[in-house]
C-alpha cells in the first residue's frame, strides 16, 4: 500500500486589480472554486507465477490464507491506493506589488491505482484449494471496493466544506500565494487518507482471522499441507 499525495499546480490566470471587497486583506471579487472528484478503481491483475516462499516474503497489504503453524502464504492481495490532485488559481496584482489569489478549481482522483491478486504457483488451477484461496483473496477485493464506494460521498462532502471555507490570500509572490491556498487542502487530504487507511485495516482484519486461516488449512481434505515447504531435516553427527 502506498499513500501518494501529489499536488500539481496549474498556471494561474493573471487578472487586473479590482476594488477591494469585504475582505480584511483587500482580496475580494473572486468566483467560488469548483470541485471535480473522480473515483479510481484499477482493473484487477492476476499473477499466479510466484511460489509460496516468494509470496511469504512479498510485501503486501492483505496476506491471504496461511497455515497458522508455519505462516506460509498461499495467496496475497496487493493494492495501492492514494490520490492525485490539480489546483488552479486566479491572481490579481495589487497596487503595492503584492498578489491576491484564490483557488478556482480543484480536480482530485481518489481510489486504487493498482490491484494484484496472487495465488501460489504450487497450487494447481483446477484444484479444490485453488478455488478456496482465490475466493478468500476476492473477499479482500470486495472489501476494498465496498469501502471506496461508501466513502466517496463522505470525501466529497469533506472537500466541499474545505473549499467553501477557503478565503482569498494575499502574498508577496504567486508561489507563496499558491502554497497558502494548497495548505488547507493538503491537510484535509492527509486526514482523509489516514481515516481511509484505518478503516480499511479494520475491515480487512475481519477477513484475515485465525478461524479463516484454520478453515482453509482444513478444507479440501487438508490439501494445503501438500504445497507448503517441507521443514529442513536435521542431520545427526555421530562421533566414533
Amino acid at each position: 500500500m502506498t499513500v501518494r499525495l501529489l499536488f500539481l499546480v496549474l498556471p494561474g490566470v493573471l487578472l487586473t486589480a479590482t476594488p477591494a471587497a469585504a475582505q480584511s486583506n483587500g482580496c475580494g471579487g473572486f468566483p467560488p472554486p469548483k470541485l471535480a472528484l473522480d473515483t479510481v478503481l484499477a482493473p484487477i491483475q492476476r499473477d499466479d507465477g510466484l511460489t509460496v516462499a516468494q509470496l511469504t516474503r512479498l510485501p503486501g497489504r492483505t496476506p491471504g490464507p496461511a497455515s497458522t503453524g508455519d505462516s506460509h502464504v498461499l495467496g496475497l492481495t496487493q493494492a495501492r491506493y492514494g490520490e492525485q490532485s490539480q489546483v488552479s488559481a486566479l491572481f490579481k496584482t495589487m497596487g503595492d506589488g503584492t498578489y491576491c489569489a484564490s483557488a478556482s478549481a480543484l480536480t482530485i482522483s481518489f481510489g486504487f491505482q493498482q490491484r494484484i491478486v496472487h495465488v501460489a504457483r504450487e497450487i494447481p488451477a483446477d484444484s479444490c484449494l485453488y478455488g478456496e484461496v482465490l475466493a478468500h483473496e476476492m473477499r479482500h477485493v470486495a472489501v476494498d471496493e465496498a469501502l471506496l464506494n461508501e466513502m466517496m460521498p463522505q470525501i466529497r462532502s469533506r472537500l466541499d466544506q474545505v473549499i467553501g471555507e477557503l478565503a482569498p490570500v494575499r502574498s508577496r509572490s504567486q508561489s507563496q500565494a499558491m502554497a497558502a491556498i494548497r495548505r488547507p487542502l493538503e491537510s484535509a487530504m492527509r486526514r482523509i487518507m489516514q481515516e481511509f487507511g484505518r478503516e480499511r485495516d479494520r475491515r480487512q482484519a475481519q477477513v484475515d482471522t485465525v478461524e479463516e486461516y484454520e478453515r482453509v488449512s482444513r478444507v479440501c481434505n487438508g490439501e494445503a499441507r501438500n504445497y507448503l515447504p517441507k521443514p529442513a531435516r536435521r542431520q545427526t553427527v555421530r562421533r566414533g
